[in-house]
């Protein structure tokens, strides 16, 4: 890059910061983290964890996707990853600048690499919250947790809280600490709602999931309510949220958390949460994230060792 390449990038990154705070001066060590980085931000490159099916997650995303851009004069870039687990190789790799992760990767990836949470949503029902649930049909006979021995059971994924993590805390509390030696099969459906197909057709006998995947099936399905039976809930924990790689560029990093926080106070923005799905953005700190660090802790996990392949 030559230097008026140079000086142009950096004064596109600049007058970011300056719009936002234009009776403020920029301190001469984040001019020259900025500058630093003129190379690489104009490219914000965001990860997703696999939550849904393909299509209909790259169709939310696009909303929030194309409002940041236009709004940061930046190619905000949006990649649906795999699976769960793969987010965190993602930016131990450094391939993301940012990402909305579950609550468990999340921890996962914070552990490993320090990254650090920015908002999350609220949902159109008020809540900014999930829950894991333990579910099965109603005709299976199944009540209880011994009736459940030597049946198939249907997870998400091992970087997931809803769909891995509590149903290994729910019944390691019942005493089993071998869930291959209990259950007659264990797969995993690597998404929230291939987990609750699963269980609604009759593929597996028993299937752990997110409350708000399980709760729209009722919507898109008649007989889906009465179906279906919850056996079990896990506590409250933060709905996917916003984070950023913590070497990102403090100007960026403050530009993006002020838009999602004031999307909703934008005409423009009302329309892009309306078809994410969602009402506002909310702040998120690593302290909204302490239920869960409690049972990653009675389960023993070493979050820097942990690995979910």
């Amino acid at each position: 890059m030559n230097h008026i390449q140079k000086f142009i990038a950096f004064s596109l990154i600049s007058s970011l910061f300056f719009g936002f705070f234009p009776l403020l001066s920029v301190p001469d060590c984040i001019s020259a983290e900025i500058e630093e980085e003129s190379e690489t931000a104009i490219t914000l490159r965001l990860a997703i964890v696999p939550e849904k099916n393909t299509f209909e997650q790259l169709r939310r995303y696009k909303y929030i996707t194309d409002y940041l851009s236009q709004k940061m004069e930046m190619d905000v870039t949006v990649e649906i990853m795999a699976n769960y687990g793969e987010i965190s190789e993602a930016f131990q790799e450094g391939r993301a600048d940012a990402g909305f992760f579950g609550s468990f990767s999340y921890v996962l990836t914070r552990a490993k690499t320090g990254i650090e949470p920015i908002a999350r949503p609220v949902w159109l029902d008020g809540n900014s919250t999930y829950r894991g649930y333990i579910f099965v049909r109603k005709n299976s006979g199944i009540e209880t947790v011994k009736d459940m021995q030597d049946k198939s059971l249907v997870l998400v994924d091992k970087a997931t809280t809803a769909g891995y993590i509590f149903q290994l805390y729910y019944f390691g509390y019942y005493g089993i600490t071998s869930l291959e030696s209990y259950f007659s099969k264990i797969s995993f459906a690597r998404s929230h709602d291939a987990a609750v197909w699963s269980v609604y057709t009759g593929e597996a006998d028993i299937g752990g999931a997110k409350n708000h995947i399980f709760n729209k099936f009722k919507e898109e399905y008649p007989d889906f309510k009465d179906q279906m039976v919850i056996i079990a809930e896990s506590p409250e924990v933060p709905s996917n949220g916003l984070a950023v790689r913590k070497d990102l560029n403090p100007a960026i990093k403050l530009r993006l958390k002020t838009l999602l926080l004031t999307l909703h106070q934008d005409e423009i923005g009302q329309k892009v949460l309306e078809n994410f799905g969602a009402s506002k953005f909310i702040e998120t700190t690593d302290n909204d994230y302490k239920v869960l660090y409690n049972m990653v802790k009675d389960l023993g996990i070493n979050l820097e060792r942990y690995s979910s392949k």
